[in-house]
């Protein structure tokens, strides 16, 4: 049994998410879901105009003379059930907000990205690895890619990552035979999408892994997701008059700079040059936001894949729903809205995928061979961990067109600047992680005989 390793792994995570939670607002993002959750927990509606958290917002919608949040409801309505628990302690938005936000971000998202760290330890064991091959995934997920910075902060990005990895999951085990797999998986897969709107391209990763299969899964599993997505509409109808998620809806928005992901359809109706699109993609793949540039350990990834590729039919198919997923997200990214014009530690977008895309990190450190390819293997890890980490400082800063590890290098600067102590402990413990992480890793270990995925 793997409970006491998944305790393990969730408590890990969990204090490593206390470590860097915020105990402010660091943009527009995380600020309009705080509003959310201060106006929930202090005049019971979703309606953010007297909340103080609104003043300077640029995240918002616009409706019947109402101002609203245009983000999704699920976070800030977690976030406001930690507020009435803390409530009686006197601990609220509007008078103790540092301690609050702390909170709220702390047992929303940081149980998140801990509910994301064990699924992706029981992911590798469901591929037939052994627990310390697990391990090393879990730990690599959370602390090498960008889910460990926007951990740290009341973002909707790493509770979807989470979400749709536990889909993906259990959507595997319903093609075994699971008997409750088929419901949880749409379940999850409905949770992401209720977490963020973009997540709707996760339709992608379920039709791959429900096709060939039983016709009944597939029903199950739609009808496990509807519930959830039909409160989502009738949430978008109540405050925005139409079911199109409200961060899409440009007939509400009202939001300065950028518009979020959806409205920038524009860019499909009137397109640009093929080389503008070239420069957009090269900078989400190895440019200011990209892709490698700030999580280096996706290289390692993709020679999971590959081989994945080349193992049994379920492992074929994984693959190919990990890679269609991540090609329609870039896709996305790339057509529908460039970022390069926000200031956010790498795109931020990707962490919906790196939980699941991370599955392959496995298969990729089972193939490594030789003794290059063991340097190669952790000097990607070492990398990765160092970037994200940078990244927890604020991961919502910078300057446009500013390459985020040099502002994370200049931000930490600072930081040591005003507080040596807690910049030597944070130094200390960085290094302490990556030693662990690289010593306890494996590389070049093949998945169980006893456990092989059946095909």
């Amino acid at each position: 049994m793997d409970r006491r390793a998944l305790a393990f792994v969730f408590f890990f995570a969990f204090v490593v998410s206390a470590l860097i939670c915020k105990s402010h607002v660091g943009g527009w993002n995380d600020g309009s879901r705080i509003a959310t959750v201060d106006a929930l927990t202090a005049s019971r509606t979703f309606v953010i105009d007297g909340s103080p958290f609104e003043r300077g917002l640029g995240d918002k919608i616009s409706f019947h003379g109402h101002t609203y949040s245009d983000k999704q409801p699920l976070l800030p309505l977690l976030g406001a059930a930690v507020m009435f628990a803390a409530a009686p302690l006197g601990i609220t938005l509007r008078h103790t907000p540092g301690t609050a936000i702390y909170l709220v971000t702390l047992f929303t998202v940081g149980i998140w990205f801990a509910v994301g760290c064990c699924y992706a330890f029981a992911f590798q064991r469901l591929l037939g690895f052994d627990r310390k091959v697990a391990g090393a995934v879990a730990a690599l997920t959370g602390l090498g890619t960008l889910a460990l910075p926007y951990a740290s902060v009341m973002a909707n990005h790493v509770p979807c990552g989470a979400a749709a990895l536990a889909g993906c999951y259990h959507l595997v085990r319903a093609r075994r035979g699971g008997r409750f797999d088929a419901a949880l998986g749409g379940f999850f897969f409905s949770i992401a999408y209720a977490f963020d709107a973009a997540s709707a391209l996760f339709g992608v990763t379920v039709a791959v892994l429900l096709w060939g299969g039983s016709l009944r899964s597939a029903l199950v599993c739609c009808a496990a997701a509807l519930p959830v997505i039909a409160l989502q509409a009738a949430f978008n109808v109540a405050i925005s008059g139409s079911v199109i998620p409200t961060a899409y809806n440009a007939a509400v928005w009202t939001g300065a700079g950028p518009a979020p992901l959806g409205i920038g359809a524009s860019q499909m109706l009137h397109p640009h040059a093929p080389g503008l699109y070239a420069r957009f993609l090269v900078n989400e793949l190895v440019g200011d936001k990209g892709l490698f540039s700030f999580t280096p350990l996706m290289l390692l990834t993709g020679y999971g894949l590959f081989a994945m590729w080349r193992a049994s039919a379920e492992m074929r198919r994984i693959a190919l729903a990990l890679v269609t997923t991540a090609a329609v997200f870039v896709f996305a990214i790339v057509f529908l809205q460039d970022d390069t014009a926000t200031a956010n530690f790498g795109e931020r977008r990707y962490v919906d995928v790196f939980f699941m895309s991370c599955a392959a990190l496995g298969p990729g450190l089972a193939a490594v061979r030789g003794a290059f390819g063991a340097f190669l293997a952790r000097l990607l890890m070492v990398s990765s961990i160092t970037i994200a980490a940078l990244g927890t400082v604020n991961p919502f800063a910078g300057n446009v067109g500013e390459w985020g590890v040099l502002r994370g290098v200049a931000e930490f600067g600072a930081l040591a600047h005003r507080a040596q102590v807690q910049a030597t402990l944070d130094v200390l413990l960085l290094v302490g992680l990556l030693v662990a992480v690289v010593r306890l890793t494996p590389l070049g270990i093949a998945a169980a005989p006893s456990a092989v995925p059946r095909q």
